[in-house]
């Protein structure tokens, strides 16, 4: 696995832009709705909390197929509020994993195990986030 991962979001008009992954090529639209404008994509925090929400289910999926555990859904909801204090962040975010796999005794190193997704593992252990301006 390359350890440098890298997207980019660039402006496309009005509240869309264009976020690409540089590895994978794959793109998706960040956008915000606004009255007589319907969305491309989801609006920034939808897609931060999508991100979360889609590494917990990767990773649920791979110790499901590892562990030859049969599933047919695997449902990952994400919730969270805005912070009723500056600086503004989201607060409470709650992640909730709906499977019909037969976890028995593997529930708990199931749970351990989506719980290490590098996405939840940067919530809870990066401090900072360097920002800054091309000239």
């Amino acid at each position: 696995m390359d350890k440098n991962v890298k997207a980019q979001v660039t402006f496309v008009e009005k509240n869309k832009f264009r976020a690409r992954g540089l590895l994978s090529g794959a793109e998706v639209y960040i956008d915000k709705r606004e009255e007589d404008y319907t969305p491309a994509g989801p609006n920034s925090v939808e897609l931060f909390l999508s991100s979360l929400g889609g590494c917990i289910a990767v990773y649920g999926k791979s110790y499901l197929r590892r562990h030859n555990i049969t599933f047919n859904k695997l449902d990952v909801d994400v919730e969270a509020k805005f912070s009723q204090t500056p600086p503004l962040h989201l607060a409470n975010i709650k992640v909730k994993v709906d499977t019909d796999a037969d976890l028995g005794e593997k529930f708990e190193v199931f749970l351990r195990f989506i719980k290490n997704c590098p996405i939840h593992n940067t919530l809870i252990h990066t401090n900072e986030v360097d920002i800054e301006i091309v000239p």
